[in-house]
C-alpha cells in the first residue's frame, strides 16, 4: 500500500533503531508492519556487524538507510510522496545517521577498553596411572575485543591444554581443577552442555594444528562447512548455508568455489584445507578465534600467505586471536601481546614489542636467541637451549626452569 508521512516517520525508527539492534527494546510491530525487509540472512549479518566494531555499525547503518531510500523511489509514482517530500526525507536519513554514527563511535571505543575474555588462576591436570600430571599450573591473563595475543612456548608447554579448556574441549583424563574462565561476564566452567554447544562456534571458534586430522575425509569440504554452520543457526535454509560457506572460502582465498564445494578434503593441499579450516571457524562469526598453531605443518610460502590472511581477516571482523605457536617470528608479525608458557605456567607477559626487545625472563632470552635474525652478522651461530624439559609428573620445587637456566645458583 502507498506510504503516506506518518508511516515514513515510522520506518524511520525501524531503520535507525530496531532494524540494526541499536535500540533492540523499539516496537518490533513496527518493522513487521511497514519495513521493507531485508532477507533474513542480510538481517542477521547487519546484526552481527552491528555487535563488531564502529566501521562495520556505520557499513551497516548505511546499507539499511540506502536500501530504504532505493525503495522509496521505485515506489514513488505509487506512493503520496512528493520529490519534495523524498528529498527532505532522505536528509533527515542522513542526518540521523550522522548522529548514530557518533554514538556508535563512542560505544565502539568504550569496548575497547573492555574485556572479552578473562583466565585467573587457571589449573589443568591430567589424572593417569602413573599420577597427577599438572599441564598448567595456575596462569591468569585477559583478552580485551579486537587484541590479538600470542602464546609461545616449546612443545610440552601446556599452551594447547590451556585452548582446550576455554573451548570446553578437554579430553579425559584432563579436568580443570582450579581458576576461572570468564568470556564477557559469563562463567564458561559453569556453563551446561547446551550453553557451551551454542558458546562453541557462534561465540569462540577455534582453528586446530593439523587439518587432515580434522576434516572428515569421507564427506565433500562443502557438506562440512555447511554442517559447522546449520549446527549453531537452526534458522538459516540449506541454500542460504551453501551460499555462505562459498562466500566465506572466497574470503580465505579459495578460487573456483562452486567445484571445490563439491571435492574433498584429500584434493586439496596442505594450505588449501588449512584454509578451510579457518573459513569453517570464521563462517559463525565468533568473537574470539583460538587458532592453535595453524602453520606448524605449512611451508614457509604458504605460511606467510596463511599468516597474511589472518591479518587481514582480523582488520575486517575486528575478532580477538589467542594464536598458540612456537615460533616468535609469527608472534612478531600478527600480535599485539605475547604470553611465554613454560612447563604449564607463563613465566612471561606483555607487549610484543617489550617481550623482543627487553626480554626478562631467561627462558624469553633463550627463545630469541635460538631463532635466526635478518640484522645478525654472517656466520653467526644460534645458541641452543641447554637440557631437556621438566618432567611434569615430578615437577622441580620453585622455578621451572632452573635446571636449564645460566643465571640459577646453588644455595
Amino acid at each position: 500500500q502507498p506510504w503516506d508521512k506518518s508511516t515514513l516517520k515510522s520506518i524511520e525508527k525501524a531503520i535507525l533503531a530496531s532494524d540494526i539492534g541499536i535500540n533492540p527494546a523499539n516496537d518490533g510491530n513496527v518493522i513487521r508492519l511497514t519495513f521493507p525487509q531485508p532477507t533474513e540472512e542480510r538481517r542477521r549479518e547487519l546484526n552481527r556487524q552491528v555487535s563488531k566494531t564502529a566501521e562495520d555499525s556505520k557499513v551497516a547503518i548505511r546499507s539499511v538507510r540506502r536500501d530504504a531510500m532505493e525503495k522509496y523511489k521505485a515506489m514513488k509514482k505509487s506512493a503520496e510522496i512528493t520529490e519534495d517530500d523524498l528529498k527532505g526525507y532522505e536528509k533527515d536519513i542522513q542526518d540521523l545517521t550522522d548522529k548514530y554514527c557518533k554514538e556508535i563511535d563512542k560505544m565502539a571505543e568504550a569496548k575497547e577498553n573492555q574485556k572479552l575474555l578473562e583466565v585467573k588462576d587457571l589449573h589443568v591436570s591430567f589424572f593417569t596411572p602413573a599420577g597427577e600430571v599438572k599441564a598448567v599450573g595456575g596462569i591468569s591473563y585477559d583478552l580485551n575485543y579486537g587484541e590479538v595475543m600470542g602464546v609461545v612456548g616449546e612443545s610440552g608447554s601446556g599452551k594447547s591444554q590451556e585452548a582446550y579448556s576455554i573451548m570446553g574441549l578437554l579430553q579425559s583424563p584432563g579436568k580443570v581443577t582450579g581458576g576461572s574462565i570468564t568470556f564477557e561476564g559469563k562463567d564458561v566452567l559453569a556453563m551446561s552442555k547446551e550453553e557451551m554447544t551454542n558458546f562453541r562456534g557462534n561465540k569462540v571458534a577455534m582453528i586446530f594444528q593439523n587439518p587432515m586430522t580434522c576434516l572428515n575425509p569421507v564427506y565433500t569440504i562443502g557438506n562440512q562447512l555447511v554442517e559447522a554452520l546449520r549446527a549453531h543457526d537452526k534458522s538459516i535454509s540449506k541454500e542460504d548455508a551453501e551460499k555462505r560457506a562459498m562466500e566465506m572460502m572466497e574470503m580465505v582465498g579459495i578460487n573456483n568455489v562452486e567445484k571445490r564445494m563439491k571435492q574433498y578434503p584429500h584434493e586439496f593441499s596442505g594450505g588449501m584445507r588449512q584454509r578451510v579450516m579457518i573459513a569453517m571457524g570464521l563462517i559463525c562469526h565468533p568473537q574470539l578465534l583460538i587458532a592453535d598453531e595453524p602453520t606448524t605443518a605449512l611451508d614457509v610460502t604458504i605460511q606467510a600467505q596463511i599468516l597474511e590472511l589472518m591479518k587481514d581477516l582480523q582488520k575486517k571482523t575486528k575478532m580477538g586471536i589467542i594464536f598458540i605457536t612456537h615460533n616468535l617470528g609469527v608472534v612478531a608479525d600478527i600480535c599485539d601481546k605475547v604470553s611465554v608458557m613454560y612447563a604449564g605456567k607463563i613465566v612471561e607477559q606483555g607487549p610484543v614489542d617489550d617481550i623482543f626487545y627487553k626480554p626478562a625472563h631467561p627462558y624469553t632470552m633463550g627463545l630469541l636467541r635460538s631463532m635466526p635474525r635478518v640484522d645478525a652478522e654472517s656466520y653467526e651461530r644460534l645458541i641452543p637451549i641447554e637440557g631437556s624439559p621438566v618432567d611434569m609428573l615430578n615437577p622441580p620445587e620453585g622455578c621451572p626452569f632452573a635446571p636449564r637456566c645460566e643465571h640459577a645458583m646453588k644455595i
